[in-house]
């Protein structure tokens, strides 16, 4: 499976990603760059219609083939994410004239429906997801002025899945509700717009502030995990708070999570956050500056009390 960071090159480098293809195939590599890209932003495993696998009730499938090389079956959606607690009808094309919708979008309320239908999902529970490079003036009428309002159809253009994608590779603890509440956010946004330029102001608007919410919410694992990180490299007992902050301040991921989020970074956070996490726990002091020393907690103790959390909590009835 492509690492994430690689998808969510290619969806900021979409037309040089393409490129690497004949024209005519250009469509299905988009198709599964797509489903590729939520299956990354929902940490759920990647099938293809060569090797689905049903009993794995919690993955991302693009019906389309690699052996041989096809598209999805026009009778369908172009993929689905089977999520926790909702699913997701994933539309994909590069379309960007009056065509877009009367030949790719408008089958989108019917996909979800046939899917409701053979799956026995309510409609609440479902999403149209509609993705392209940019929204044709059609596609946003349709969508607006959609008389089936029993379907949730999200249009997308990859500038912003890349957004999310990106707030998904950060924040590896991201749960699916976040995405689901976003996809009611854009929603609202579609139904509440005066125009497609409003419309595309607002979503990108709203994303922007979901991806500072959602790093925000996720921050104090975020850095007791990379200060974890930083003490494995350090390789000592007994670390010193500032030599875990000096390594921090060099780390390209950190700089780009505490850019978004628009904070620095403090000694004081990384104490209690590798304490908050469970990732380390106090050594003492230093002498001459009276600067906390930390002992990284090892990996199997961290994966024992994590299995304990997760049996408790599926105790809770």
């Amino acid at each position: 499976m492509v690492s994430p960071r690689t998808i969510l090159r290619y969806l900021k480098n979409l037309n040089h990603y393409l490129a690497q293809f004949h024209q005519s195939q250009h469509s299905i590599y988009f198709e599964k760059l797509i489903a590729e890209a939520l299956s990354h932003v929902l940490y759920l495993p990647f099938f293809t219609a060569n090797n689905d696998n049903p009993d794995i009730p919690h993955r991302v499938i693009w019906q389309g083939s690699t052996n041989p090389l096809s598209k999805s079956p026009p009778r369908g959606p172009d993929g689905i994410a089977y999520c926790y607690n909702f699913c997701v009808t994933i539309e994909a094309t590069l379309k960007t004239g009056a065509n877009q919708w009367s030949q790719e979008f408008a089958q989108s309320i019917r996909h979800c429906e046939d899917f409701c239908n053979q799956k026995q999902i309510q409609q609440k529970d479902a999403f149209a997801v509609m993705v392209c490079t940019a929204i044709h003036r059609d596609s946003y009428q349709s969508i607006r002025n959609n008389p089936r309002q029993e379907y949730t159809l999200i249009p997308i253009m990859v500038s912003d899945l890349a957004r999310i994608l990106e707030a998904s590779v950060l924040a590896i603890t991201i749960r699916h509700i976040e995405l689901r509440s976003l996809f009611h956010q854009l929603s609202d946004c579609m139904r509440n717009s005066a125009s497609l330029r409003d419309y595309l102001q607002s979503s990108d608007d709203l994303i922007i502030k979901w991806q500072k919410n959602v790093l925000s919410s996720e921050k104090s694992v975020f850095i007791g995990l990379k200060s974890y990180e930083a003490m494995r490299r350090i390789g000592r007992n007994a670390i010193g708070v500032s030599e875990i902050l000096q390594q921090l301040q060099k780390h390209p991921y950190v700089a780009q999570y505490l850019n978004i989020i628009g904070t620095k970074l403090t000694i004081i956070e990384i104490e209690n956050d590798l304490v908050r996490q469970s990732l380390a726990c106090s050594a003492g002091r230093t002498i001459q500056d009276n600067e906390t020393l930390f002992e990284a907690v090892p990996s199997t103790d961290f994966k024992g009390r994590g299995h304990r959390l997760i049996d408790a909590v599926a105790r809770i009835k």
